[in-house]
């Protein structure tokens, strides 16, 4: 195994090789100032010197020579050497731990309202990606603000019927209650009138109201009837089945049952008012006969009719 060589070395053949080229060009010299004297003759001075010269400048130029190889391999070992301390010196720097990035607060930013102000001189105009998204509260609009008119809510009208109530019948266009004729219990065929409201037991005016027959009405409604508190018997019509507009009411025996003419159901005219709507005769509504003034009057009979949204068809129903 050979010697590694230090930085400016050669190996020892080359100088041999040097040391030889030497020595000819020195054979050379002493051949040429030998063949330029005559026979018998000293050498000329000019020509020993000649010969000198030119045996010193073979001599510097080899010398010359070897010195500009050793520094040109000198340059390169030097710039080996250079050329592995960078590589290494990148090699720790990609195999080193990265340093730890300082966390950021967590805090949420304020949210201001109005109009953003600008980017400061020679700051950009970009915003950190680090940044949270404000979003501005939404402001509902009209539609959905605003509650949709309806005559009756299908809650309220299910609230009003899910119970059996004690209570008046009281229209609100004459503002006198549902009547039968003087003061204790009446009689089946009794007509039934409208009369100066009393809410107390010495009257005959208050209604046991039941619905016989839950959600069978348009819509889902419940369908209901009015039993006299005093005489059990209820608000009615004559026969059974449909009857024309201006039929009066009367007292009969309960039913209940869908074939009869007793069932009634509720549509909602207003926030104090609704239609009581005749469920067997086409859905007429419950009102006062008369034209006129006639309807204000104490004692006028009641009847099924048209229903309107202004006149003597629309009831309050009072605990």
């Amino acid at each position: 195994m050979s010697k590694p060589l230090g930085i400016g070395e050669l190996p020892l053949s080359e100088i041999d090789q040097d040391d030889a080229k030497r020595r000819q060009r020195a054979r050379f010299v002493n051949a040429l100032t030998n063949s330029a004297q005559q026979p018998g003759e000293r050498p000329r001075l000019g020509t020993r010197v000649a010969g000198a010269v030119a045996v010193l400048a073979l001599a510097a130029g080899a010398t010359l020579g070897v010195g500009a190889w050793r520094s040109y391999q000198a340059d390169e070992k030097k710039k080996e050497v250079e050329l592995a301390a960078e590589q290494a010196s990148r090699r720790e720097a990609l195999t080193r731990p990265p340093s730890p990035v300082p966390s950021q607060s967590t805090a949420p930013r304020a949210t201001t309202q109005g109009t953003e102000r600008g980017p400061g001189p020679g700051l950009s105009a970009e915003r950190p990606a680090s940044d949270p998204i404000t979003t501005l509260p939404v402001t509902p609009t009209k539609k959905q603000t605003e509650e949709p008119t309806q005559k009756a809510p299908e809650a309220e009208l299910r609230t009003l019927t899910a119970a059996s109530r004690t209570l008046l019948l009281k229209n609100a266009y004459t503002g006198l209650c549902a009547d039968i004729s003087y003061y204790g219990a009446g009689k089946k065929g009794d007509a039934v009138s409208q009369y100066y409201c009393d809410g107390t037991d010495k009257d005959n005016q208050l209604w046991r109201m039941t619905a016989p027959r839950p959600g069978a009405g348009p819509g889902g409604r419940d369908l209901v009837q009015f039993a006299n508190l005093k005489d059990g018997l209820c608000i009615d019509l004559p026969t059974r089945g449909a009857q024309p507009a201006g039929t009066g009411l009367m007292e009969a025996e309960c039913t209940g049952t869908m074939g009869d003419n007793q069932l009634w159901w509720f549509e909602q005219v207003d926030s104090t008012s609704v239609w009581i709507r005749n469920f067997a005769s086409n859905h007429l509504c419950l009102k006062v006969n008369g034209t006129g003034s006639e309807k204000t009057e104490r004692a006028q009979l009641l009847v099924i009719g048209s229903c309107g949204s202004r006149d003597d068809s629309r009831w309050q129903l009072i605990d």
